[in-house]
């Protein structure tokens, strides 16, 4: 299945970066797939990374780690990775969700974002940020000054919807208990999440998930490498810096009530994003094994192309006469 964001078909997957970075994601899901369950985060996280670098290192791609929002054993920020001749830089998580699929729950996935060198964002040193994603409907809709009932009030006529009738991701954190309360409030229905600041983010931009907005507080890292995913969705993505002390208010400096808009979080002009489903969830299904077999489904999307290409791939595992 191809979904086309332009009327010109494109002939030329083989071509596309994002292809390249397909057999990354989809190399460190399988990876981690068979540990689901089995109660050992740190050795999914581990077999992950291995499988990304390996196969990034198998690419035709010469790789710079510039955002991972968690240390990364086998993919730490800075490396180089020698592939071949194009050269790009890294957004990496090889799994996010690894407690996810340490424990069998849902939304696991695995990506890996790609842009032109220097191509991403360069913000202040802050470790979070407060951030309002919606779909392509919502674009001009949203405004973190403004109260979070007046936003999805916003949202909701945009999509010709009642407030009643939208559904907002929020991470189940303490420190979102007051948002939580406030969107309760409105009406809105409430879909908390575990883990996933990239994955609710890409949830609330795309259609048929089920989700029409992300709100709260997450990772810098994270939240570049989503607005990538996001601009190729034509989603909106709005963000503060939320400087939390004197060293990072140091480094906000007046830029502290700056609000980025989603071309100012993902400037770069060549942006290609490859996402596969680890455990399944409203983002992405989840790997399934057959006989023989491992059945992956993954998101590809390129700014350059203009696709968004949703894959399913039959794997076929060692010792399968087929």
């Amino acid at each position: 299945m191809e979904q086309q964001r332009s009327g010109i078909p494109s002939f030329e997957a083989r071509a596309e970066l994002s292809m390249e970075l397909l057999h990354a994601t989809e190399a460190a899901a399988l990876a981690c797939a068979g540990l689901l369950g089995k109660g050992d985060p740190d050795r999914v996280s581990d077999a992950a990374g291995h499988a990304m670098r390996g196969a990034l290192e198998r690419s035709g791609l010469t790789g710079t780690v510039a955002l991972s929002p968690r240390h990364q054993a086998h993919l730490p920020l800075g490396l180089v990775i020698e592939g071949g001749e194009r050269k790009v830089d890294l957004g990496v998580y090889p799994v996010e969700g690894a407690s996810q699929v340490a424990r069998g729950h849902i939304n696991a996935v695995s990506m890996l974002v790609a842009v032109e060198p220097g191509g991403f964002a360069h913000l202040p040193a802050v470790s979070q940020v407060e951030k309002f994603v919606a779909g392509p409907g919502a674009r001009g809709a949203i405004d973190l000054d403004d109260s979070i009932v007046d936003n999805l009030r916003r949202i909701a006529f945009a999509r010709d919807v009642r407030v009643q009738d939208l559904t907002i991701a929020i991470l189940e954190r303490p420190r979102h208990q007051e948002l939580i309360t406030e969107v309760a409030a409105s009406g809105a229905r409430i879909r908390t999440l575990e883990e996933g600041d990239f994955a609710s983010a890409v949830m609330a931009a795309l259609p048929e998930t089920g989700i029409d907005a992300a709100i709260g507080i997450g990772d810098l890292h994270a939240t570049l490498i989503a607005a990538c995913a996001v601009r190729c969705l034509g989603g909106e993505f709005l963000v503060r810096l939320l400087p939390r002390n004197d060293e990072e208010l140091k480094n906000v400096g007046e830029g502290a009530s700056h609000i980025y808009g989603v071309t100012e979080l993902a400037p770069a002009v060549d942006i290609a994003v490859a996402i596969t489903g680890v455990t399944g969830g409203p983002l992405l299904p989840g790997i399934s094994f057959g006989s023989g077999y491992a059945e992956t489904s993954s998101l590809v999307m390129s700014s350059r192309h203009a696709t968004v290409r949703r894959l399913t791939t039959r794997h076929h595992l060692p010792g399968d006469p087929g």
